[in-house]
Parts: structure tokens; sequence; C-alpha cells
């Protein structure tokens, strides 16, 4: 009969456990409240075991309080146990009786016991398998065997004899399954709050989504919906559960929403569909994202839908469009200004070099010689600057026309040589032309802007040479896939060179390597800008090696033969 009350009483202690567990679930697991509601659970259960406890003689009881107690002490602290202890020594105070102080004693104990068991399991979490719970377990039922000494000395030889084997037996395995039992219960608690924290956190995190947020099937399907501006969808969330896109939204816009879905089932996720969709305000636009869910198990997939709503982009990119058009012909206005402006200027300064040139012929004094020669260096710097002007206009409106003919490359090329001959015999500078042997006899383009483009390094590689050697090379270059034969033409000198930095800035307009040169040479920073747009024009390229102090190498290539638009 022992042990079947021993069974039932390891039961119920089971049963109330669980029943702890499950109000436990209820209340934050800390702080004084858990502290004190837990302790009177534990103490509620201690009181059960007592108040069914096994009666071994008129006075002596015996019942599970120790477990409970010890339990109480073990996963809620300090105060836990004693709020369990107060009430269990309490009752059994008032039961009285021979094992009153062997009862309140091991209440007392077994308390302690797992307090100290409650800090260890803190510091040591390894404490809490299946060997360090077995062993707490039989010290708290040995402590109660040991305060059998509070018996009276008739009784205690009989109570050893009838508890001993059961409580070394049964109790720990009973205390190692109740102990699990919390142990499993913790962790279920730990998890479930994880869980819960989690879900809170995903609930902040599509909150502070300003986009529409949607869980669809494969026929389009809206099983939920997560919207913070509820403005944007076209009814409100609960009448969009059950029905489909095609029920909801225009045919246009349901067929990309489909033909969405469909590429994320082959792909896992589809991305960058648009659709519109009216509105009071005007059109909103709206731009998806798809992707497959995972680990879900129905009648068919599931798409999480991302619709953002990015109008205000298609808003921007339509004003940005219409000030890049308005830049644009604001620019073709300014250019075909400037192309006019610069040609109505040059026609009376060249009218006014004609008079200079005609002033020649009369007699004049030194002083008047000398006058007139500074007009006419002034008025061809000044028509120089003008043309430089207009070249670059014409260019920027598109109203420059090449001539498309069949001209000699090397007389070309020796003629411009010869133009700048004399500038370089004046500062003493060997000029060289070296010419390959493999050069073709003619090429296809226009004569006059081609000796422009390579006139214009020429005319820099002298002006910014101050001794040394200026060389033009011309050699052909073997044809690539699909390209004609092309012609190079080296610009070469040995002098001041051209910063790695400002190689970057050469080809634009108004530009010079050094702020000093305008000063110093002269110049308005327009002339290779216009050698490269006309030899963009022409189908080739032109680019710049240099080094501070070693010269410079300017490299023109053009098509020889044009190819046909």
């Amino acid at each position: 009969m022992i042990y079947l009350a021993l069974i039932q009483n390891i039961a119920l202690m089971v049963a109330l456990t669980f029943l702890h567990g499950l109000l436990l679930r209820r209340i934050r697991h800390q702080g004084l409240g858990y502290a004190l509601v837990s302790g009177l659970l534990f103490g509620g259960v201690a009181l059960v075991g007592i108040m069914t406890p096994m009666i071994l003689q008129p006075g002596l009881i015996f019942d599970g309080r120790s477990i409970i107690i010890a339990v109480a002490g073990l996963f809620g602290g300090p105060i836990t146990a004693g709020v369990a202890a107060a009430m269990a020594a309490g009752y059994r105070y008032w039961l009285g009786g021979v094992g009153a102080a062997m009862g309140i004693a091991v209440i007392i104990g077994a308390g302690g016991i797992g307090v100290i068991g409650y800090y260890l399991r803190r510091r040591h979490p390894g404490l809490a398998g299946l060997p360090g719970m077995y062993l707490f377990g039989l010290l708290v039922h040995l402590w109660m065997i040991g305060c059998t000494v509070l018996l009276p000395s008739a009784v205690i030889a009989k109570t050893l004899a009838t508890i001993t084997l059961p409580v070394l037996v049964i109790y720990p395995l009973a205390t190692l399954l109740v102990c699990q039992l919390f142990l499993q219960m913790e962790r279920h608690i730990i998890v479930e709050q994880a869980l819960e924290a989690e879900r809170a956190s995903l609930n902040s995190l599509i909150q502070a989504i300003p986009d529409l947020l949607f869980e669809l099937g494969l026929d389009g399907r809206y099983y939920a919906c997560y919207a913070r501006q509820q403005e944007l969808l076209v009814v409100p969330a609960e009448q969009l559960l059950g029905r489909t896109v095609q029920d909801m939204l225009p045919p246009q816009a349901a067929g990309v929403c489909l033909d969405a879905l469909q590429e994320a089932v082959a792909t896992g996720h589809s991305h960058g569909r648009q659709f519109v969709l009216p509105s009071p305000t005007g059109e909103l636009w709206f731009e998806l994202s798809v992707a497959r869910k995972t680990g879900v198990v129905t009648d068919q997939p599931r798409f999480v839908v991302l619709s953002r709503d990015i109008s205000d982009r298609k808003q921007h990119e339509k004003e940005l469009l219409a000030a890049r058009y308005a830049a644009e012909a604001a620019n073709r206005v300014k250019s075909e200004f400037l192309a006019n402006m610069s040609h109505e200027i040059r026609t009376p300064l060249n009218g006014l070099l004609g008079m200079v040139q005609l002033m020649r012929y009369t007699e004049l004094s030194r002083e008047q010689e000398e006058y007139l020669q500074n007009m006419e260096l002034c008025s061809s710097t000044l028509l120089s600057l003008i043309s430089d002007i207009l070249d670059l206009s014409k260019i920027e409106a598109g109203r420059i026309e090449l001539e498309q003919t069949t001209f000699p490359i090397r007389l070309v090329l020796e003629e411009v040589v010869a133009i700048q001959s004399a500038t370089a015999r004046q500062k003493s500078l060997q000029l060289e032309l070296d010419l390959a042997d493999d050069l073709p006899e003619q090429m296809q383009g226009d004569p006059l802007r081609f000796k422009q483009i390579i006139l214009n390094p020429l005319g820099n590689a002298i002006k910014f040479t101050p001794q040394g050697t200026v060389k033009v090379s011309a050699s052909c270059l073997l044809p690539e896939e699909d390209k004609p034969a092309r012609l190079q033409i080296a610009v070469r000198d040995t002098g001041v060179g051209i910063s790695e930095e400002q190689q970057k800035q050469i080809f634009a307009p108004f530009t010079q390597a050094d702020g000093t040169i305008t000063r110093k040479f002269g110049g308005s920073g327009l002339g290779l800008a216009i050698c490269k747009r006309l030899t963009e024009l022409m189908g080739g390229k032109i680019r710049v090696a240099s080094e501070l102090g070693k010269g410079s190498c300017f490299l023109v290539e053009l098509p020889i033969v044009k190819d046909l638009p």
C-alpha cells in the first residue's frame, strides 16, 4: 500500500506541476510579482501534498512536500522558496503531532538546498543534466532521512524502517522526473517568449515598411494583407482576403501580378514589374517584388508580394526628363546664338583686317607702322578666337557639315608641317615628319578639318616646347574585326609635359593645363576640344600620353575609309 500511495502522491505532484506551468505562461518570468505568484503556486501544491499524506501512525505522516519545496527553490529562487516554505511549514506546524519538528525541518532544509541549486545552476548550466538532477533529489531526501533524529526515539527506528528504502529509491527518481518537467517547461517558455519577441519585432518591422505587403496564392488569391497606408489599397484590407487580383484590380494590373507569380514559381522570385492604378488624385504607380514562401505545405504555393508605391519616382522622372529637354533646348539655342553672333562678329572683323592690309600700301611713319602691326596682330588673334567659338558652337548645335572627298594623305601632312615650320625655326626647334612606307596614298574625309585636327596639337607642341624636337609621324594600323583600316598620326614633343590630373580635363572646352598658360602664351583653350569633337565626327578618336618635364604625345586615329551610316 505504501508504494501505491507514493505513486498516487507523485502523480498528483506531476499534475499540479503542469498546472503550475500553465499558470506561469501568463506571467512574465522575472521580477517580484513572478516570485510571489510562483511561491504561492508551489506552496499550494505542497499543501495539497500534505493534505493527502501517507499516515504511518497517529501524528506521523509522509508526503511529497520535500520535492515541491526543493523544486520551488531550484527553479524560482529564494523568494519563491521562502513563500512556499512558509505556507507549508505554517500548515505543518498547525497540524502538530510528534513529527511536526521533523516536517518543518524537512521543509526548511529542502527549500535551502533548492536555493543553493538555483545559484549553482545559473553559474553552471551543465548541472541541469540528468545526473545533476538525480543527485539533487538524492541530497534532498538524504536530508529528510537525517531529520528523523528530531522524532521521539521510540519511533525513529520504525520510521526509518518504513521510509528509508522508498525515499532513497523512488523519491530521487520522482524529483528527477519533476525537475525534468520543469526544465522542459522552462525551455518551452523561453522558446515561446523568443517567438513572441520575434513576432513583435516582425510586426514592428512590417508596420515600419511604407509598402504594401501581401500573401498570395498562385491563382492570385489574397491570404493576408499588411498595409500601414490603408489609403493605397483599392478596398479595405479585410475585403481583400479570399478574393483574387482579377476581382480587385484592373485587367492590365492583374495580368502583371499573375505574370510575376508565374516567374516566381520558376525562379523563386520576381522583381521590377510595374503597373499603374487610377486614383482620385492621379495615377498611382506600383513596383512588385515577389518571393516564393518555403516550408509551408498547402495545396498550392504561397508568395510574399511587396508592392511599392516610389509614384513619386515616376513623377520625379517626368520632371527630370522635362528639365533635361529644356536644358538641351536651351543649350541648342545658346549654341545657335553663339554661332550666329560669331559669324556676325567675324564679318566686320574681316573687313577691318582688309582695311589694315590696305593701309600698308599707304605712306606711314615708323610709329604708325608699329601701331598698324599691333592692330593686325590683335585682329588676327581675335579672328582666331572667334573662329574657334564659331566652330565649337556649330558642332554643339549640330550645324557643322563635313565634306566627304578623297584627298592625298602625304601631301596634306606635308602642308601642315610646312605651315608650322617658320614658327619652329624662330624657336630653334627641330621639326620632323616621319611617314611610314605602308601609308596609303589617299583617305576619305574632309581635308580642311583633317588639317585642323593635326594643326592644333602640332601648334601646341611648338608653343610649349622651349627646346628640342617636335615630330609628326603617320602610320597605318591593321584593320580590326568589322572595322576598316585606320590612320594613326602621332605628334610628339620634348616640351613641358602635362600632369596626369590635367590630362583628364585637357579636352574639355575652355580648359588649359595650367592657368598661367593663357597669360604666358595666349589662347582660348578651345582648340583641343574642337579637335576632339571633329575627330569623333569623323569616326576617330584622340588621346594624350604625357609626363611633366618630359614632353607629350598626342595620338589621333581616323578611319581611312569612312563607314557609311
